[in-house]
């Protein structure tokens, strides 16, 4: 092959020094030394490595970093293109390499003046490097692969290349090189797009260093595949604006390279996931084989498959699908319309459907909809259901009794009861009377979810002619029973719980449980189905708040508030707001509430408006005592339809009493909750009962009504009881402490269950719980052990443990260095304290994350909240105020626990100083009180070897204790020991001796009572 150029020009010295200078790898952001040792270890078998991948693929960083670790001389050429006149590369060529290897100076200037054909002057240029060791690496080699004479030269190189050198060809493309006998092949290696690509350990290395978090890496790599760009470029890093740098690289480095027609196939196949002959000739690419075997050489970022399917990566495929969109939209609506039909064809029904109601084919989509939409409902798809239905104008078409159920079910599911009304109001009582006589499975059922959507839109009457329409049976009842809320009579018996998997109904129920103060059951509804363990769970929610379960509930909402599925508003609104408040959170309390507000005006219910306005008032009268707002709220809610319906007409003049007793106008109010009172009781409505008692029997003490007042607190506490709502009749009490005071006076003995509730109020526990298991926990009891996330962790000085603890056991988790000083070290010498406090500091940031060390705040030291650190101390305080607002088995399974919790030995064991000591006492006081709780709570329940149990473990430790005394010596009477009675008597006398004190009047008449 003759030059054509005798000698070629001379490049400048200052384009040969860039040319011929390695990539500097300062800023390389992953150590990869797994692929640097495959690398090096083909660069040390000799002959030619290409490394063929497409752009972004890390080629170069690669093969610089594995040479990096070699002790062989590299030259290093970069091409740009202009070196595809064979002479000019030669040359570039002969200057990369004559550094290392003085018999290269001017051996390739010498060949070409002599026009020597290049193949055999890159031969010559070859052999001289024999000794050298050398390491050629030409990078970018692919803008030379559409020159014959360049690629001869590169040939060349591979052919000739003596055994002590390596030739390196980096490329984004194949390169056609001539290598001559096969023997040669065998001194060729190659490493493709696969090898490079990023494992999960890089791309976590990766995200980590850009600034990301690296809990998205396994998301990261499967939407990139390991691409190296493709996780650099991913959305989030810190680089900037990371879909525009994407899209720019793509353009620039990928795209810009190819022919226009494999351009467009690309585009035009991006609708595509896999890339086939067959899928592409559907589309009506006929020239689909040859574009795919082009671009099977092209190195692009994608993957091929063992049957020769191309799978192009996401973000090249996102980006391809963007310039899909601007094609001409007449080409457009025609390629994505046979690609919907591909979709059809091939069995991806929904993705079909989907595809067409894309490009609005909505007469196309209406039979394939028709018949997948039963199925979307059932998997909980209610969302895709829902935007079929309204892309398909369902409710405009004269609706298949199926369809319509498929209407009702979404409407329900979604809080929509506009779609019902629609139906309605469209086809008239005509289209009811055919559901009613059609043979649909599901008709009843329909028939009832249209009577909620209709009642909870306010249209009250329309609701009643539509229950009518349904036989006597279950769904008859259920209609009834939604229908009992508004109405002012007593209700039909509750339906019961289907026993197989559970459907619309069964999730209707359990609101309808809830509001009517049915309790018992709701929390457990996971093995009945989605209607009830989804969509039903905002109901378990109020119901585990409502029978004071704090922690559970609290935990249920974080799990349930950020799915993907859809949550009845009352999740949002109702069960936010009452936890919040629960929990003295009130700025959150509101927020909730001004999402409900929202919510509620996008569902078009009259309830739900009518309902937050009611929480509304609610929140002002128990956050700030503010009547005058509250009563604003009432107004509103009465004019948006509250006295339309029994149960919110009720609620309405239970807050509106509370607000007329904080005017003292006591007549008004014992008027209205009167009136409540009845209602909730005369419709079985029993939710709110000890909260309307309480207020009541508040009123009718200040009229001078004595024993109606104690009348009503009886009522309060017997319904809580029975019902399981001890926390809502706390609550109820906190308003009007005295109810409770004045219940307790009447009663002769300190055992009564006002007593309980009285010293329950006045023990001033916050009820204090996270939806999330916290990072690290500090478990004080016995030998302290902390553990994070799960593993145990031991800072290298037990100092560092007690700050935390100290930390720890303040309420606000705050403390001034002065006083950790005094209260961890007890040292005149200031310095040295300081100096130790440090260094506790210190140790805890050498075995923690930051977010959970104690932060230095100026002069003050803060941890992190109780969503991230905690101890067992304060889980078991947390407890054990929740157990103030919990009765029976689940106040006896709460205390339980806590002390079980508390029974691997002494606070901090072992660790000296006096606050430590303080805290110790304090903790154990509150143990032993829980355990006396816990008799109590097993002697009410008739569990007499637990009361005894406990009572006993709190006598051997406090011996003087009056109450535990009082309560084993009924225990002992209730068990029919009546000599036992008098044994514990006079060892109860013996130790009140001890203290010179005489026998209690109160436990002498105990004794003489059971004696009688």
């Amino acid at each position: 092959m003759a030059v054509e150029e005798p000698v070629a020009p001379v490049p400048r010295r200052a384009i040969i020094r860039r040319k011929i200078t390695p990539p500097v790898l300062a800023g390389n952001l992953v150590d990869r030394p797994r692929l640097s040792r495959r690398i090096a270890g083909l660069v040390a078998r000799g002959g030619t490595l290409t490394v063929y991948a497409a752009a972004g693929s890390g080629k170069t960083t690669a093969v610089a970093a594995a040479l990096q670790t070699q002790d062989r001389p590299t030259a290093w050429l970069s091409l740009d293109g202009s070196e595809a006149a064979a002479g000019r590369l030669l040359l570039y060529l002969e200057a990369a390499v004559e550094t290392h290897a003085s018999d290269a100076r001017g051996v390739a200037t010498d060949a070409l003046a002599a026009r020597i054909p290049v193949g055999e002057a890159a031969g010559l240029l070859a052999e001289s490097l024999h000794g050298s060791r050398l390491v050629l690496v030409c990078d970018n080699a692919e803008r030379v692969a559409g020159s014959d004479e360049a690629l001869a030269v590169l040939s060349a190189l591979a052919r000739y290349a003596p055994a002590d050198v390596t030739i390196v060809l980096i490329s984004r493309t194949l390169l056609p090189l001539d290598l001559g006998s096969t023997s040669e092949l065998a001194r060729v290696s190659s490493l493709t797009g696969a090898a490079l690509a990023f494992d999960l350990d890089e791309v976590i290395a990766a995200l980590e260093a850009t600034g990301r978090e690296p809990d998205s890496a396994a998301d990261t790599l499967r939407l990139t595949g390991g691409w190296v760009a493709g996780v650099l470029f991913s959305e989030g890093t810190a680089a900037g604006a990371a879909p525009d740098h994407m899209r720019n690289y793509l353009t620039a480095h990928v795209l810009a390279e190819l022919p226009e027609l494999e351009r467009r196939f690309l585009v035009r196949t991006s609708l595509l996931d896999e890339v086939t002959v067959d899928a592409a000739h559907a589309l009506g690419l006929t020239d689909a084989a040859q574009a795919l075997a082009r671009l099977r050489d092209r190195h692009l970022p994608v993957t091929w498959t063992a049957d020769r399917a191309m799978i192009v990566s996401p973000q090249l495929r996102d980006h391809l699908r963007e310039m899909l969109s601007h094609e001409d939209a007449a080409e457009l609506h025609e390629l994505r319309l046979r690609h919907a039909r591909l979709l059809l064809h091939r069995g991806e029904r929904e993705e079909g459907v989907h595809a067409l109601l894309q490009i609005g084919a909505v007469d196309d989509a209406w039979a394939e909809a028709a018949e997948l939409l039963p199925g979307l409902v059932e998997r909980m798809d209610f969302r895709p259901a829902a935007r079929w239905l309204d892309l398909l104008g369902a409710s405009s078409r004269s609706p298949t009794p199926a369809i319509g159920a498929i209407v009702l079910r979404v409407a329900f599911a979604l809080e929509q009861p506009g779609r019902a009304v629609e139906l309605l109001d469209r086809h008239g009582w005509g289209w009811v009377s055919a559901a009613a006589a059609s043979d649909q499975p599901a008709k009843d059922e329909a028939l009832v979810l249209l009577t909620w959507c209709l009642w909870h839109a306010g249209r009250l009457d329309d609701a009643v002619r539509v229950g009518r329409c349904l036989p006597p049976g279950r769904a008859r009842d259920v209609a009834d029973t939604v229908l009992s809320l508004s109405l002012d009579r007593p209700p039909p018996p509750f339906p019961a719980f289907a026993t197989t998997p559970s459907g619309p109904l069964d999730s209707l129920l359990m609101r309808l449980a809830y509001i009517r103060g049915r309790l018992d059951g709701l929390d457990s509804p996971g093995v009945h189905g989605p209607w009830r363990s989804v969509l039903g769970a905002p109901w378990v929610i109020a119901g585990l708040r409502a029978t004071g379960r704090i922690q559970q509930a609290m935990t249920l909402y974080e799990a349930h508030r950020q799915q993907p599925q859809p949550q009845p508003l009352w999740l949002h609104a109702l069960d936010a707001a009452e936890l919040m408040l629960d929990l003295g959170r009130g700025a959150d309390a509101w927020d909730a509430l001004q999402r409900g507000r929202e919510q509620a005006a996008a569902t078009g219910s009259e309830i739900y408006a009518t309902l937050v306005l009611l929480m509304e008032a609610k929140l002002c009268l128990r956050l700030h005592g503010d009547h005058e707002a509250a009563v604003r709220a009432l107004d509103e809610a009465e004019a948006r339809g509250a006295e339309r319906h029994g149960f919110t007409r009720e609620l309405a003049r239970l807050w509106r009493g509370l607000a007329l007793l904080l005017q003292e106008r006591y007549a008004a109010a014992a008027d209205l909750l009167t009136r409540a009172l009845e209602s909730m009781q005369r419709s079985d409505r029993l939710l709110d009962v000890p909260t309307a008692a309480c207020y009541l029997a508040e009123a009718r003490w200040h009229l001078g009504q004595e024993d109606a007042s104690d009348a009503a607190a009886e009522l309060a506490i017997a319904v809580a009881e029975e019902r399981g709502s001890m926390h809502l009749l706390l609550t109820a009490l906190a308003d009007v402490p005295a109810v409770a005071v004045r219940g307790a006076d009447t009663q002769p003995s300190r055992t009564s269950r006002w007593h309980d509730l009285t010293a329950r109020l006045t023990g001033g526990r916050q009820l204090t719980v996270t939806g999330r298991a916290p990072r690290l926990v500090l478990d004080e009891f016995g030998a302290p052990e902390l553990r994070l996330d799960g593993v145990a962790v031991v800072p290298r000085l037990r100092k560092s443990v007690e700050l935390l603890a100290y930390l720890l056991a303040g309420d606000d988790r705050v403390a001034g260095r002065k006083e950790l000083l005094d209260a961890l070290f007890e040292s005149r010498n200031e310095a040295a304290g300081r100096s130790y406090l440090r260094q506790a500091l210190y140790r805890l940031r050498e075995v923690l994350p930051d977010e959970v060390v104690p932060v230095l705040d100026g002069d003050r030291f803060r941890l992190a909240g109780p969503e991230l650190v905690t101890s067992a101390a304060a889980e078991t305080v947390a407890s054990l105020a929740q157990a103030d607002h919990q009765d029976g088995e689940t106040r006896l399974a709460t205390l339980a626990q806590a002390i079980e919790r508390a029974e691997r030995g002494p606070y901090l064991d072992g660790f000296p100083g006096a606050w430590a000591e303080t805290r110790r006492a304090e903790i154990g006081a509150r143990i032993r009180a829980a355990r006396l709780d816990l008799a109590r709570v097993a002697f009410r329940l008739g569990r007499y070897r637990d009361a005894v149990a406990n009572t006993d473990a709190v006598l051997r430790v406090d011996p003087y204790s009056e109450q535990a005394w009082m309560l084993r010596i009924s225990v002992a009477q209730a068990g029919g020991q009546d000599d036992q009675v008098l044994s514990l008597y006079r060892r109860y006398v013996v130790a009140m001796r001890e203290l010179s004190v005489p026998p209690s009047a109160e436990i002498r008449r105990l004794v003489t009572r059971l004696r009688a």
